[in-house]
């Protein structure tokens, strides 16, 4: 898959170090564009045109001594994608402030604050679109997941509620769905033990859920990325893109 336009731009993807943010990274890196990428881990791609950059995102800031890092580099940015969330289990008893501050703070506080501050790069750059990671996890309803699912339903609203103020910059931003992507840790989680009789059940429910038995891959969610990225998708903004193998046919 080639984008042409993407050649020679800025990104700032965040969640950099694995699953889809490591894969966008990728992608993007492959179109020959330069990228920055943030996460709370080390970094773990090594490539010329790959700045790492190591933030807690769930403090404000240091997302600004991260961002003004970048802008001491560049004076512009194309693209900010941001994925970087965490999605534990935790009930409605267990479910204490602090657990909420840490979910709500990554994954949905941090990315309202990315996009603050990547504003004004994003104005003086040429691609001026934004990618937000959402999840379908929260028209699921499960167990032990409202705070992550909270999150989840408000970057949708985080999107639609920043497009027509960006669109006045000519900035786009959209968002995508997931379903079950098997990243590394979703892997290691679900399937990497020595229960083969666990694992075919994980499957066998995933498969009566998705229209298409496949095991959707992160590079399957940065393809549609830099499509949501680049000028192909020029007229889409405030879009949720559904990518779920066909589990909520919308």
């Amino acid at each position: 898959m080639v984008f042409n336009d993407i050649n020679g731009k800025a990104a700032i993807v965040t969640g950099a170090s694995h699953g889809i943010g490591k894969a966008t990274s990728i992608g993007l890196l492959n179109q020959h564009a330069q990228v920055f990428g943030i996460d709370c881990n080390a970094a773990t791609i090594d490539h010329e045109n790959y700045n790492h950059y190591c933030c807690d995102l769930q403090l404000t800031e240091e997302i600004e001594k991260t961002f003004n890092s970048i802008k001491a580099l560049v004076e512009s940015v194309d693209y900010l994608v941001n994925v970087a969330g965490i999605d534990p289990k935790i009930s409605l008893e267990e479910g204490d402030e602090k657990h909420w501050n840490q979910i709500v703070n990554l994954n949905l506080r941090g990315y309202y604050f990315c996009i603050r501050s990547s504003l004004e790069m994003l104005k003086k750059g040429d691609g001026k679109s934004i990618v937000n990671i959402s999840s379908i996890n929260y028209r699921l309803g499960v167990s032990g997941r409202s705070i992550y699912s909270s999150t989840k339903a408000g970057i949708i609203g985080l999107t639609t509620g920043l497009a027509r103020e960006l669109g006045k910059e000519g900035i786009r931003i959209n968002c995508i769905s997931p379903g079950w992507v098997f990243t590394e840790r979703q892997t290691r989680e679900y399937f990497d033990t020595k229960d083969e009789e666990k694992n075919k059940k994980h499957l066998e429910n995933l498969f009566s859920m998705q229209s298409l038995k496949i095991k959707i891959q992160p590079d399957d969610i940065a393809n549609h990325v830099l499509f949501l990225l680049s000028d192909s998708s020029r007229a889409t903004t405030g879009h949720n893109l559904i990518v779920d193998g066909g589990w909520l046919l919308e």
